[in-house]
């Protein structure tokens, strides 16, 4: 058996054809880092609530300033105000707090 050397064929690449000249008139890309905001972990889900309160109340100054600084004492962010006939009602959210407190999973040690 004869020995057989493979030599390997030197490749040559071919320049690429330059680009066209982007139009002056087409608005630039947008940044991608813009496009899809980020979010904490867990930060999506919500608890809602909402309050009723007469047209009157809303507009008089006082009353609906009252009751949005003491909902966001407790952490309530208004989302929107949905007129329901006579009345308006204050849609609120706030994060969903744990429900529980984080505990042990297992068996307890012997008694000494």
């Amino acid at each position: 058996m004869g020995l057989r050397f493979l030599t390997m064929r030197e490749r040559v690449e071919e320049e690429p054809e330059p680009e066209e000249e982007p139009d002056v008139d087409a608005p630039p890309a947008p940044d991608p880092g813009t496009l899809v905001p980020s979010v904490a972990d867990g930060s999506r889900e919500f608890e809602y609530r909402t309050e009723l309160l007469t047209s009157a109340q809303v507009v008089d100054g006082a009353t609906l300033a009252e009751r949005l600084t003491s909902a966001s004492t407790d952490g309530w962010d208004l989302v929107d105000i949905v007129g329901a006939g006579d009345r308006h009602a204050l849609l609120l959210r706030r994060a969903k707090r744990p429900g529980r407190l984080a505990r042990q999973v297992g068996f307890t040690p012997p008694p000494s």
